[in-house]
């Protein structure tokens, strides 16, 4: 028989790891398609995920500097853990940004009525099957028969044909549109500056795509009571509209704007959208900055080789409740318009309930004052090794901040370009299982096997590995068509994240000097969220405006260009594998001339 060895006193560290990332990992995951269905553009969202970058970088330091000063980590731990499922509460009532309905222009002339939409969502183009350069929209694809569409438009006031027109009182003239108008609206001037018309159009054909503009073919149109069939103007008519309703729901999908357009930054609904995700970054943070040293304190010599074993615990949750929670969104929204996020923060403040009782039972081990702390810091920032160090830190997390931020807004335009709808009656349980493989296929067993890597290859090897592995991924997310195909390439997130993240912290944890391990983790964490700040501005800029193919292409190609400038530093002896015993020498005479002198200076 099989006998399993549990050390029980790191227990509640790996079941924190577990309750932690189950709760992160949901929210983070599908948090740019929470902003996208609230209405927010991906460059808006590329903005805001840059400023909580910027209190990211704030924070981190900030963090470390004060459990090494105060020795609070085990409150400040708890406090934000309280802080992440109140937050959690709150996103529950995030009202959307106030869209408007796409701009229609309605046009009549001697021939024919036509009602053309002006649209602003660039996905929405694949409603329609296009033949060379014009594409056809049919009724009889989405209604039974020959049955109309019936759409309720709000116009504009407008004048027709300039001064001199005379108004002739025609009742014989039934497809004369002009008269009709012109009449309504010198007997209700003074009363409406619209007017609401009725639209019966048959077959619906959009002429060559301009602009994202569609344009309908009006069968007939009816005016306070008054019906045309058949509609004609002699007198030229245009006049802009916005479409209140129509019976056909591609129709409505193609007159509906589903991005803001305006300055966010008045929008109240944006502010309380924002004042959320900052708490809710801000507690993430420094939970996640201080799970580290706890973890690599409780662990003492065997840091290196064991810390992807405990971290590996925060992956199986991230990726078991992406991948149940994904699923239980979509059971949620079936037959619903929008998609229903609401288990993601339900199950985040039940986790976040009982991570406060486990936190509880971990023996955190609290830093010991040192008078020369500061020196031995600013020493180690000068050396050559950890200036090298930080900058790989700054790329690598540059290049996994766009994937986590901008991979679930490619996988969505993916699902509209094919226009399957299964695909997207399931995409947040395709997304979930995406970050489940992420966990699962890659994290786990690199987490688990980091220690062996290291010691195999070293640490300059493992950062080329970790950049190479990364620019691999994100080419390959350019030649699929098929979403499903980002499941198999996920695999490489254990390489490109995993073992860059063990990399990260075991590195950390060698060069540290006594009693600093909180505050060098909490300045390497600032070099992260520069990092994290950049990918998040520029991300967002290029994938609004040259689209989610060539910007993964471009972050590709400078991960390749990183990867041989860290083979070079390797080459030329710019980082470090390990500390020598004359370095453990120095550090420990520093600290004792310091001690000396205190003494010194009290007796």
């Amino acid at each position: 028989m099989f006998r399993i060895k549990v050390n029980t006193q790191l227990l509640p560290m790996k079941m924190c790891f577990f309750l932690l990332f189950a709760t992160f990992g949901p929210t983070i995951g599908f948090l740019p398609t929470i902003a996208r269905q609230l209405g927010y553009s991906i460059t808006t969202y590329g903005v805001t995920m840059m400023f909580m970058s910027v209190v990211s970088t704030i924070l981190v330091p900030l963090s470390g500097v004060i459990v090494d000063k105060f020795r609070i980590k085990k409150t400040l731990f708890l406090v934000v853990i309280f802080g992440t499922g109140v937050v959690s509460i709150c996103f529950l009532f995030v009202p959307k940004a106030p869209v408007d309905a796409a701009m229609t222009e309605l046009k009549c002339d001697a021939e024919t009525t036509t009602m053309t939409v002006f649209n602003e969502n660039n996905n929405n183009n694949n409603n329609f099957q296009t033949t060379s350069n014009v594409t056809y929209y049919t009724v009889a694809n989405h209604t039974s028969g020959d049955e109309l569409i019936t759409c309720k438009l709000k116009c504009q006031y407008t004048e027709l044909c300039g001064a001199g027109y005379a108004i002739i009182n025609n009742p014989n003239n039934q497809s004369d549109l002009s008269d009709l108008w012109t009449r309504t609206i010198n007997e209700n001037q003074n009363k409406y500056d619209q007017i609401d018309l009725t639209l019966k159009p048959k077959d619906v054909e959009q002429t060559e795509q301009i602009a994202n503009s569609y344009v309908f073919q009006v069968m007939s149109v009816q005016i306070n009571g008054t019906q045309i069939l058949s509609p004609t103007c002699r007198c030229h008519l245009k006049t802009f509209c916005h479409i209140a309703n129509c019976s056909n729901d591609k129709i409505m999908e193609v007159a509906t704007v589903t991005t803001y357009r305006g300055n966010v930054l008045n929008l109240y609904q944006f502010w309380i959208f924002f004042g959320l995700v900052a708490t809710y970054w801000a507690c993430i943070t420094i939970s996640s900055t201080l799970i580290n040293p706890i973890c690599l304190d409780a662990l003492g010599d065997r840091s290196a080789e064991d810390f992807g074993k405990q971290k590996c615990w925060g992956s199986i949750g991230w990726g078991g409740f992406s991948i149940f929670i994904g699923w239980l969104v979509d059971v949620f929204s079936f037959n619903k318009k929008d998609k229903d996020y609401s288990p993601v923060f339900y199950s985040s403040i039940l986790i976040t309930a009982l991570n406060f009782a486990v936190v509880n039972r971990i023996k955190v081990v609290e830093t010991n004052k040192s008078e020369g702390r500061w020196k031995n810091i600013c020493g180690l920032f000068t050396k050559h090794y950890m200036i090298s160090f930080c900058i790989w830190s700054i790329f690598n997390t540059l290049f996994h901040t766009i994937v986590t931020h901008f991979l679930f807004w490619y996988m969505e335009d993916l699902v509209s370009a094919n226009d399957d709808h299964s695909q997207r009656a399931w995409l947040k349980t395709l997304q979930g299982l995406a970050q489940g493989i992420q966990c699962f296929g890659g994290e786990i067993p690199f987490f688990f096997w980091s220690g062996w890597i290291i010691r195999k290859m070293g640490y300059g090897n493992c950062m080329a590995l970790v950049l190479a592995a990364m620019a691999v991924r994100m080419y390959l997310y350019t030649v699929i068509w098929n979403p499903a195909w980002i499941i198999a390439i996920e695999l490489l997130n254990g390489v490109s994240y995993a073992l860059g993240y063990s990399v990260k912290m075991s590195y950390a944890k060698m060069l540290s000097p006594p009693d600093t391990l909180n505050t060098v983790i909490g300045f390497i964490g600032f070099f992260d969220c520069v990092g994290e700040s950049i990918g998040s501005l520029l991300g967002g800029y290029l994938f609004d405006t040259y689209g989610g193919v060539w910007s993964f292409r471009f972050f590709s190609y400078m991960s390749v260009a990183m990867c041989f400038l860290s083979i070079v530093t390797n080459y030329f002896g710019l980082t470090r594998e390990s500390i020598t015993s004359k370095d453990i020498a120095e550090s420990t005479n520093t600290d004792l001339k310091i001690t000396n002198n205190n003494t010194d200076k009290k007796m």
